[in-house]
C-alpha cells in the first residue's frame, strides 16, 4: 500500500545545539522519502540529531530514527563523520528495516499454528 503517507506529516525532532537547520530539513526530506513508500500507515515519526565533541569519538555525528508503523515499531541509527553522511545512512536503514520488519511479521502471521495444540483439543472432544 504505497502512498499511506500523506505528502508532509509531523516529524518530532530533537537536536544538539550544534545542529543546524538545514541538516533538520535534510532529515525531513529523507525520512519522508522514505517514508513515502511505507506498506502501512505511518503514526508517529521522531528523530534525533546529535553531535559529540570528543575529539576522540571517530564519527561523532549521530542520528536515530524511529517510525511506529500502525503498531509496528521500526527503528534505524548512524554514527558518522558528517551529519549529512549520517542522516543519509539512517534513512538507508530506515528503508531496510521497514521493509524487512513488515515482512518477518507478515511471515509469522502466516505460519500455521503449533499442530499439537490442534491434536489436545481434539482429544478433549474426544475422551
Amino acid at each position: 500500500m504505497p502512498g499511506t503517507v500523506p505528502e508532509q506529516f509531523d516529524i518530532q525532532v530533537t537536536t544538539t545545539a550544534d545542529v543546524t537547520q538545514d541538516d533538520v530539513r535534510r532529515a525531513h526530506e529523507i525520512v519522508t522519502r522514505v517514508l513515502a513508500h511505507a506498506p502501512r500507515p505511518v503514526l508517529h515519526v521522531s528523530a534525533t540529531l546529535s553531535v559529540h565533541h570528543d575529539p576522540a569519538v571517530p564519527r561523532p555525528n549521530l542520528v536515530s530514527l524511529r517510525v511506529d508503523l500502525n503498531g509496528l515499531p521500526v527503528n534505524a541509527h548512524a554514527a558518522a563523520a558528517s551529519m549529512q553522511e549520517a542522516i543519509g545512512l539512517a534513512g538507508t536503514r530506515l528503508r531496510a528495516r521497514m521493509e524487512s520488519s513488515v515482512q518477518r511479521r507478515d511471515a509469522f502471521r502466516k505460519t500455521p499454528r503449533h499442530a499439537g495444540t490442534a491434536d489436545k483439543a481434539e482429544r478433549r472432544q474426544l475422551g
